[in-house]
């Protein structure tokens, strides 16, 4: 039995093209799935940056809301009360006059939280008076005067990720 073999001219190339295709197909799929993997990267890093501008604002109000336990600090909330009743020319929206009748403009504050490539823009205003004595009978909050306030603060880190929060408390004061 003779056994033909194809020379080297009758060689059509098929095995050449089959890998070529091959590597294209590979070559197609390792570029996506290196986009995939830095696509992922950033958002993974977006989501970071948004946590941390979060945490730094929640601990800038926490910093602000300490600093007016120090007796030389509250007179920023009275100055909160005397500017906002000054610039009352400054008004809200109707809807919200309505609703908060002494609703007073915002007053900044310098930040207590520093770090590089963080922005803090704080603000406080009053919220107006509130009744003592509805927080309940028998305790002796008709002593005290009670002053809504509202604090908020804006944590920016490079200039991208940023993070609004607002807390608002009542600061009680003896008559």
């Amino acid at each position: 039995m003779k056994i033909n073999h194809p020379s080297l001219e009758q060689q059509q190339g098929a095995t050449l093209l089959v890998a070529l295709i091959f590597l294209v197909v590979l070559t197609i799929a390792g570029i996506t799935a290196a986009r995939f993997a830095t696509n992922e990267e950033r958002m993974a890093s977006s989501n970071q940056f948004r946590n941390t501008a979060f945490q730094l604002a929640q601990t800038e109000i926490r910093s602000q809301m300490a600093s007016f336990g120090i007796q030389a600090n509250r007179t920023q909330l009275q100055t909160a009360i005397d500017e906002t009743q000054a610039n009352a020319a400054a008004e809200p929206d109707a809807t919200l006059r309505q609703r908060f009748p002494s609703l007073k403009v915002f007053k900044t504050l310098a930040p207590l939280t520093t770090a590089p490539g963080l922005t803090q823009a704080n603000q406080l205003r009053s919220m107006g008076k509130l009744d003592c004595a509805s927080f309940g009978e028998g305790y002796s909050f008709d002593s005290y005067t009670c002053q809504q306030y509202e604090m908020k603060a804006r944590s920016t880190i490079a200039d991208s990720a940023y993070s609004d929060q607002t807390q608002g408390f009542v600061f009680f004061n003896l008559k």
